[in-house]
């Protein structure tokens, strides 16, 4: 098989540690100079957190650790061969969790067993947490998964139990606070701290999992949607930090209602919780990452790398470090004798490395840097998908969810909402010329990305990353008042 890149930790439950500077505070899951790289982490978001917006993430932060949506066990298990690209990722994504959905011990564990052994993530995480009617509300109420699986607490412990039996890696859970029937029920039965206490206590009795990350409200099992489910139920984050108090020897992640890099590092202060988890807050504005590295790792703050190579010429496109050499054999050259499995799926291959020996090159300092970098992995991707590409070129999919990806970088700039639309004209001008009969080779990604960041303001494209721009900020203000 293809060498993978050293995985981030080993098969312990405080894996996926990550070696860098001191920072400015520990926390018990950090030793021998490893800090735990759950300290931030991106939440599983449904059509969102795929591996387009994970690399986008990357490089805004090497740190933080990034989930995938959710995959239910079912589809893990019958189509992971037929449908392998389900699965794939690329190396510089680790640390990376993946995150299964299911009722199944049996069906969960070789979910597992498919996610470690072919995939080789770094961590497996259970949902008890959504609550979509899809999941929660099945007619069949032995398939119910979700946040339905609250209710049955022995049941996620023999879940998960089977699941840390199957694999070498570690193995947690995500939950809410606790389940109503509906928002009006006066049953809080299943509601309560004394509730969620119980649940914590009974599922690591009986599996042995030891980090629980918890979304701080209840969650509503009928008659609110899961948009409202995220605001809806009141935020008690305050019963977290209980939880990390009253089981001093497991870990809790903090998540919901977290929408700055401030509001994270007073969770963190007191060193009792084990992470924090953004979830919308980081899709819509993915440079909110940028400065969790230095922040909370204690690495090199990204301006230091600007002044590296400043007055360097820009690199733009494709070089040696990312991966894209001999790009035309790798992706279906002349002969197509070199295309490998991992090179079509990007799994085990990396796209781009971000941990290469010129350290300067290897950080993204500005809007720009992220946009051209991801660019270069778009034209990877749709040399991948052209034959889909020409055979539907009204609906553009693989494009469109690649530059829904990267959309977020728009937020707070002058311009960011004309650099949307400028995308959807963009991709208008592809299915023109598609259906006039060009071929795909000859659209560009690369070109597109370019052409939209044009609507951006260049002071705000190449100012350092950052949650916002001042400048745009006050351009607003002296605009609105």
């Amino acid at each position: 098989g293809v060498a993978l890149s050293e995985r981030m930790g080993g098969g312990g439950d405080d894996a996926c540690g990550a070696t860098s500077q001191p920072p400015v505070w520990s926390t018990r899951w950090d030793s021998g100079g490893r800090i735990d790289s759950h300290r931030i982490s991106v939440a599983p978001m449904l059509e969102c957190t795929d591996t387009h917006f994970r690399r986008v993430c990357r490089l805004v932060s090497r740190r933080a650790h990034l989930w995938t949506e959710m995959v239910n066990q079912d589809a893990v298990v019958h189509s992971w061969r037929s449908k392998p690209e389900m699965l794939a990722y690329g190396d510089e994504e680790h640390p990376l969790t993946v995150q299964l959905g299911g009722a199944s011990p049996e069906r969960l564990a070789l979910a597992a067993t498919v996610c470690d052994a072919e995939y080789r993530y770094d961590e497996i995480n259970l949902n008890c947490g959504c609550p979509s009617a899809r999941v929660v509300n099945k007619k069949d109420v032995a398939t119910c998964f979700g946040a339905a699986l609250m209710r049955d607490p022995e049941h996620v412990g023999e879940c998960l139990r089977r699941m840390r039996e199957a694999v070498d890696v570690p193995v947690t859970v995500k939950h809410r606070l606790g389940v109503r029937p509906t928002e009006k029920s006066a049953d809080d039965s299943m509601d309560s701290y004394a509730f969620v206490s119980d649940f914590v206590d009974v599922v690591n009795q009986a599996s042995g999992v030891k980090h629980f990350i918890v979304h701080a409200r209840a969650a509503v099992l009928s008659g609110l949607s899961t948009t409202g489910n995220r605001t809806v139920p009141p935020l008690r984050h305050r019963e977290v930090h209980a939880l990390a108090d009253d089981f001093p020897r497991l870990g809790f992640t903090i998540n919901g209602g977290v929408e700055t890099m401030d509001q994270a590092a007073e969770h963190l202060e007191s060193g009792k919780l084990r992470g924090v988890m953004l979830g919308r807050a980081v899709y819509r504005n993915p440079a909110l990452l940028a400065e969790v590295d230095a922040r909370f790792y204690g690495d090199e703050p990204r301006e230091a790398f600007r002044e590296r190579y400043a007055g360097e010429a820009r690199v733009a496109g494709r070089w040696d470090a990312d991966g894209f050499d001999n790009f035309a054999n790798r992706f279906g050259g002349d002969s197509g004798e070199n295309r490998t499995e991992d090179d079509l799926l990007g799994s085990r291959g990396s796209f781009f490395a971000l941990g290469g020996t010129d350290t300067g090159r290897a950080h993204c300092v500005t809007r720009r840097d992220v946009l051209e970098r991801y660019a270069a992995y778009g034209d990877a991707v749709c040399a991948m998908n052209l034959h889909h590409t020409a055979k539907f070129p009204n609906a553009l999919l693989t494009p469109r969810r690649l530059a829904k990806a990267v959309l977020g970088l728009g937020h707070g700039t002058r311009g960011g909402g004309a650099f949307r639309r400028a995308c959807e004209r963009e991709f208008g001008e592809w299915t023109r010329r598609l259906r006039a009969g060009e071929p795909p080779e000859t659209l560009s990604f690369s070109n597109l990305a370019r052409a939209a960041a044009g609507a951006v303001h260049a002071d705000d494209l190449d100012a350092p990353l950052k949650a916002s721009c001042a400048t745009a900020r006050a351009h607003g203000e002296a605009r609105y008042g």
